[in-house]
């Protein structure tokens, strides 16, 4: 038996319908086209699975897409807000920002992997973004590490590495313990615990999230990419490289 060229049924129908205009010879009805589909459906199943890989590629196209577009509109909330902790060089030519929480296993791992682009990349700026999505002790966590950057933004990058770097944060204790463990003074941050910056940068970060597609943490952001998950150090420091060549 010949080897038939596969085609989409609906090309096959539109093909049986002209030809049998064009000859004349007979006329086939709704049913008769839906049976011949489906009998060649039947005979060919790879094409459902072609047919579905290209509807897939084609959403992710568009997906991207939109993220990329979100992001260009959104890179001055993402890179230049107040309200954001930073770390790294403050005054550095290229920027990564990070989206985490602090009760989540991965940014724990990719906490290492950040310190080490940081050692790596004297010119690397670090936005951090605190998205308290976990548990109710993540949201805790974010908000005194939050209301400690008020106070002591120069310390901020070493009670967050210290959070992160604490297998699990269950209660308000376990933050001020290592607040404590800084000798940071717990009464000024706690004073600082209601200041409307802390809820305005929790709630943006989220916003952003979501324009961007970021559906959990880790998340970075670095130059045009956006990278979902705790990428190995290389894949990182290959979008921190091309950030740095499109300047």
């Amino acid at each position: 038996m010949k080897a038939v060229k596969l085609i989409r049924p609906v090309v096959l129908a539109a093909s049986l319908i002209s030809a049998a205009s064009m000859t004349q010879a007979e006329e086939f009805s709704k049913s008769e086209i839906e049976e011949i589909v489906h009998e060649y459906i039947l005979e060919h199943p790879e094409i459902i699975a072609e047919a579905i890989h290209k509807l897939q590629t084609k959403a992710e196209q568009e997906k991207a897409q939109k993220e990329a577009e979100s992001l260009q509109k959104m890179t001055d909330m993402l890179i230049n807000n107040a309200t954001d902790p930073v770390g790294g060089n403050p005054e550095g030519s290229i920027t990564i920002v990070e989206f985490f929480d602090y009760n989540c296993g991965y940014c724990k791992r990719a906490n290492d992997t950040l310190q080490a682009l940081i050692a790596d990349n004297p010119d690397l700026k670090v936005v951090y973004k605190e998205w308290p999505i976990l548990s109710e002790s993540s949201g805790i966590a974010a908000r005194i590490a939050l209301a400690a950057n008020l106070v002591y933004p120069e310390k901020y990058e070493e009670l967050h590495r210290a959070l992160l770097s604490t297998r699990s944060i269950r209660s308000e204790s376990d933050v001020w313990k290592i607040i404590e463990q800084l000798e940071l003074d717990k009464a000024e941050v706690e004073a600082k615990l209601n200041d409307e910056s802390i809820e305005k940068h929790i709630s943006e970060t989220g916003y952003l999230a979501q324009q961007l597609g970021i559906t959990g943490t880790p998340a970075f952001v670095v130059g045009g990419r956006i990278l979902k998950g705790a990428y190995p150090q290389a894949d990182i420091q290959k979008a921190i490289d091309e950030a740095r060549d499109s300047e």
